[in-house]
């Protein structure tokens, strides 16, 4: 059967060959399932303790009418039918086309498949709430692109979690850092950095590229630049909640709120649907010690539910398709790390001043 390429989605699920460097659930060689998640337990009750408002749902608000009546179009022509929340056609949806950004190429999945859904989220809110707040950027690439600058998160949750040594990081620290704000892309010191460095190509955003992108990306994740670039951070995260069930991860989605997830879940290509799109499901004959996220959910013609599950720091196509009650067992079977990324509260835009 031919798939639907309005399904942006793997089909067989290939693996880099250099996986074992790019599963960054952790700073371990050999990470242990229940050592990871025993951290993260600790971790995001430190978290709650020190910000409890941060971890309480706040009321989602109702999106503008006639926003969400295109949207609703948008989505059925690519194939998803009534209540469905896909956010992974969102950039098409507003900016035209997809954001394809480049793999990841340390085992920083923890920022890479995370800084994704951050975008969406902030997009959401202005598009479908209608924020006076303003996109980071209006590219896909160089330092005007859309997206935060990836290393700077990946050393500031580091140096929450005094993390030195290694690739890797946790879901609770990278929740913090999200929590202190954002450092643009275009930041002028951090453009400094980035020309000392030889890494201001437009490739190497939001991510560097490349054997010195990768050294770049270690120091941060060293802990270089951090306390410089940290008084200029914006945008802050006032909402994450802990997604315990398939059900809540449903309604986070349908209420414009994406996820990331830390797990050692392996996804697999399981069969194939009437409507045109692969069908996913955990390998359980395989693991990776891994971040992705949950980048919407779907209602298929048959009106069986769907979450559409990213991994597109390995590439555009890194998208799977997973059935409700499968990652409901998922779930219930444990090992799931699972943040929603909800309200950013970030500057109003201001409007243009003009001389007298």
């Amino acid at each position: 059967m031919k798939l639907n390429p309005h399904f942006r989605s793997a089909d067989e699920v290939e693996t880099p060959g250099n996986l074992r460097d790019l599963c960054g659930w952790s700073d371990q060689v050999d990470p242990i399932e229940s050592d990871l998640i025993d951290t993260e337990q600790r971790v995001f009750g430190e978290l709650v303790e020190e910000s409890p408002a941060t971890f309480t749902e706040r009321i989602a608000r109702t999106p503008l009418d006639a926003m969400f009546e295109r949207w609703t179009q948008f989505q059925a022509d690519k194939g998803r039918y009534a209540g469905s929340a896909d956010w992974s056609l969102l950039d098409e949806f507003a900016h035209g086309s997809p954001l394809v950004w480049f793999p990841q190429i340390i085992g920083s999945c923890v920022v890479s498949n995370t800084f994704r859904r951050w975008v969406d989220r902030l997009t959401y809110q202005i598009v479908f709430l209608g924020e006076s707040m303003e996109h980071l950027g209006r590219n896909e690439s160089g330092p005007e692109n859309y997206s935060p600058y990836g290393p700077f998160w990946y050393g500031l949750a580091r140096q929450k979690a005094n993390m030195r040594r290694g690739d890797g990081l946790y879901a609770g620290p990278m929740v913090w850092a999200m929590m202190q704000g954002a450092l643009r892309s275009d930041d002028e010191r951090l453009a400094g950095i980035l020309q000392r460095a030889g890494l201001n190509a437009a490739s190497d955003f939001p991510e560097p590229q490349g054997r010195d992108g990768a050294e770049l990306y270690r120091r941060f994740g060293r802990h270089e630049f951090v306390n410089e670039l940290k008084p200029r951070i914006q945008y802050p995260l006032g909402e994450s909640l802990d997604v315990t069930s398939a059900d809540q991860l449903w309604d986070l989605l349908q209420a414009g709120k994406p996820s990331f997830k830390c797990s050692m879940e392996a996804i697999h290509k399981v069969g194939e649907h009437p409507d045109g799109f692969a069908i996913h499901a955990r390998n359980r004959r395989d693991s990776w010690a891994h971040n992705m996220s949950f980048a919407g959910c779907f209602i298929s013609s048959d009106g069986e539910r769907w979450f559409r599950e990213s991994n597109e720091s390995w590439g555009a196509q890194h998208i799977y398709n997973r059935a409700f009650d499968e990652v409901d067992r998922a779930f219930r079977g444990g090992g799931l790390t699972v943040r929603a990324i909800g309200e950013i509260e970030g500057p109003e835009s201001q409007p243009p001043q003009f001389a007298a």
